[in-house]
């Protein structure tokens, strides 16, 4: 078991990381300011963040900006506890919270952390999409399946999108530098007329590859994205209203996987042709509310289209002697290895719910959802490894449905107690027909069609005691994750059908404690986690077997965040987890490697985030107003690859800037992101065994230094 230095700790304690200058109302000439209050919808109704009973990372607009690449996974990255997964391909990248989170997707649906856009579900393929006109994420710890869900084991993450308003509004940002980075968006709306509100938005951003490609001549680690977005919303009186979304994301990349962590001139790539990605994402939404007094009734619905395309080249020139012994000849010619991979997934999400609206004791809501998705994947392999050499068509099907029940009332002036439940039923298929071919060709193809069914309860009780400048609260949650199908005939060569992996179930206990006192706020809480038949997913590269197992596990740690007002040029904000996340009561006959103590994969024990960010006024009549400035800094420690701890996955530090200046409707600014061009690992595979690794990894992008302006109207 590792232990997190002090020192260390402390070095990052005075270490400077990124927000945008906080707002702080005074009271008069002198007064001492006072950072405002956040409001949040976490809870699915508007309340102070000091009234919610669980443990809540909100993310403003002006850090979404900032974060390099303004995508999800940028931000999360910021977050206490909370580490990214990236695996490459489009469509394959997930978070973990707190040790909670899959080492790679399970199947189409699976997830720890469930992901929504202003409440509505977004698949696990789409999380990663650009940030678009977003106002806040807001990241909520522990088990959320009262309120969220399915798969919410680890936690819900939130995306608000900016509140549209009567008043005409518009902004645009334009963004270069280094290695092709640009980056161009903007957003407008307002009314058009007394009863419609509109309101769009639209960014692209691109990006050079800048990991070398010894065979091509392009560099790999590329991206162009597109997203766009469109709302309408309708005011039928005061009180009801209904609001339509369309939204569009567009991604192509050209992505590294499975860099050899033992080359001298790590990262650089060897694939014969370059590998591809692209992700395009169509989705549509509508919400109703109607405010009735003393109750409001709230109905959403969606429909999300999302195809996957992965075209990859599967032996890197300087991968594949060193792990399978293959002549580097063999490597050159993108027709020997190459695995093609095309999915689309359909979600229809539904939710009406009804809730109080009063100012009594009582708070309550009880509701109703739906969730439908259907999975549909063809993939043609060719490759040295005889059982590679396959066709698989296959669809998966996953149908959920429940009824939620959520109350809080006031014992007191001081003191909240509440409670929540969630009844649900998943009904999950899977179909698939495997057809080999090359050196297995004539074998029978073989067809599969399994179903299963499964009814879970999840639910939660808390308390809030508020002290007046502080509260304390504390939270017990039984949380779930649901069963299915992985998306590989894993078994086919062997003519077995797919085993379905088993639902997971946690235990989860939280206290904590946050308070506002002037300048400074803090929020501190420990938690504990019990995790029995944890999904657990791994590639064996010696077998070329997908491996699913069902393994117990906990984890157990502190999260701390704060932020000081120490004047209007300087802010400082700072955020620190620390955690374990162990296997335990593991069986000797598992086939992943794990052990009972091995840690379990990328889950950090160290994570870091600080900002010092602000400004200076410079004329209050001229054109050059202000002055303003952030410093970030992350860090997150060293991970488990795999269950087996074949090797570590290296701590990595990253470091932001931008500086800039107010000039009349326009802020501009010089900026760094990755300053130290460090290149995180983010994901690792083992093509060795557990006592001999051959450790690869993927990685982030690396330092960009550019200029950019934004403006508003």
């Amino acid at each position: 078991m590792r232990r997190v230095s002090i020192s260390a700790v402390s070095v990052f304690m005075f270490a400077a990381v990124a927000v945008s200058p906080r707002s702080a109302a005074q009271d008069g000439a002198g007064a001492v300011p006072v950072v405002e209050t956040i409001i949040v919808t976490a809870q699915k109704r508007v309340q102070p963040i000091d009234e919610v009973p669980a443990t809540l990372t909100v993310i403003d607009a002006d850090m979404i900006e900032f974060a390099a690449g303004n995508d999800l996974r940028s931000v999360i990255e910021r977050t206490p506890g909370a580490a990214s997964i990236g695996l490459g391909f489009s469509g394959n990248n997930s978070v973990s919270l707190r040790g909670l989170g899959g080492l790679a997707t399970f199947g189409p649906y699976d997830s720890a952390v469930s992901f929504t856009l202003d409440e509505q579900v977004i698949p696990l393929r789409s999380f990663d999409a650009l940030l678009l006109d977003a106002e806040t994420v807001e990241i909520l710890k522990g088990p959320q399946g009262t309120l969220y869900g399915r798969s919410t084991i680890g936690g819900a993450i939130n995306i608000v999108t900016r509140e549209m308003t009567k008043d005409w509004q518009a902004e645009a940002t334009a963004q270069g530098g280094e290695h092709g980075f640009l980056a161009l968006g903007a957003a407008a709306g307002g009314a058009l007329g007394e009863r419609l509100l509109v309101r769009g938005a639209v960014r692209y951003t691109e990006f050079d590859g800048d990991v070398e490609n010894t065979l091509t001549d392009a560099d790999t680690n590329g991206a162009e994205i597109f997203a766009g977005r469109f709302s309408a919303k309708a005011l039928f009186s005061d009180d009801a209203s209904l609001k339509v979304t369309y939204q569009a994301d567009r991604e192509d990349l050209t992505p590294t996987a499975d860099l050899l962590l033992s080359e001298p001139r790590f990262p650089i790539s060897g694939q014969s042709g370059l590998s591809l990605a692209s992700r395009d994402t169509d989705r549509i939404t509508a919400r109703f509310e109607n405010d009735f007094g003393d109750i409001r009734l709230i109905a959403m619905a969606g429909f999300e289209d999302t195809s996957v395309g992965n075209d990859f080249d599967l032996t890197d020139s300087i991968l594949a002697p060193v792990a399978f012994a293959v002549p580097v000849a063999f490597t050159t010619d993108p027709d020997n290895d190459r695995s093609v991979t095309t999915t689309d997934e359909e979600t229809i999400s539904a939710e009406i719910r009804v809730q109080s609206e009063t100012e009594g004791p009582f708070h309550w809501l009880v509701g109703a959802s739906y969730l439908d998705l259907t999975f549909d994947r063809e993939v043609s392999r060719r490759s040295l490894i005889p059982s590679f050499n396959i066709t698989e068509v296959s669809t998966n099907g996953n149908v959920t449905y429940g009824v939620f029940a959520d109350i809080s009332y006031d014992v007191s002036q001081r003191l909240t107690i509440g409670g929540g439940i969630r009844i649900a039923r998943d009904e999950v298929d899977y179909e698939g027909v495997t057809t080999f071919f090359g050196p297995l060709a004539g074998t029978p193809d073989f067809s599969e069609d399994s179903n299963f069914d499964d009814e879970y309860l999840v639910g939660n009780v808390r308390a809030v005691y508020d002290f007046g400048d502080h509260s304390v609260f504390a939270r017990y949650a039984r949380g779930f994750a649901s069963g299915g199908y992985g998306e590989f005939a894993a078994n086919a060569l062997v003519r077995q059908p797919i085993d379905p992996f088993e639902a997971s179930t946690s235990d989860s206990f939280e206290l904590g404690m946050r308070g506002q006192k002037g300048r400074f706020t803090y929020s501190i809480a420990a938690f504990y986690n019990d995790v029995a038949d944890g999904q657990v997913y791994q590639f064996d590269a010696t077998t070329f077997v997908n491996i699913a197992e069902n393994l117990d596990f906990e984890s157990y740690g502190i999260d701390i965040e704060a932020s000081a007002f120490l004047a209007q040029w300087a802010v400082l904000d700072f955020g620190l987890g620390l955690q374990e996340a162990e296997f335990k009561n593991v069986p000797d006959t598992n086939l992943s490697g794990a052990r009972s103590g091995n840690r379990v994969p990328l889950a950090p024990e160290l994570t870091v985030s600080a900002a010092l960010s602000g400004e200076r006024t410079l004329s209050n009549s001229g054109p050059l107003e202000r002055a303003f400035y952030t410093l970030s800094v992350q860090h997150v420690g060293d991970r488990a690859s795999d269950p087996a701890n074949s090797f570590e996955l290296d701590a990595y530090t990253i470091l932001d800037a931008r500086l800039g200046i107010t000039l009349g409707p326009a802020d501009i600014y010089l900026f760094g992101s990755n300053l130290g061009d460090e290149r995180a690992l983010l994901y690792g595979q083992n093509f060795g065994t557990p006592a001999n690794p051959i450790p690869t990894a993927n990685i982030n992008r690396g330092r960009v230094l550019g200029a950019g302006i934004t403006t508003r109207f």
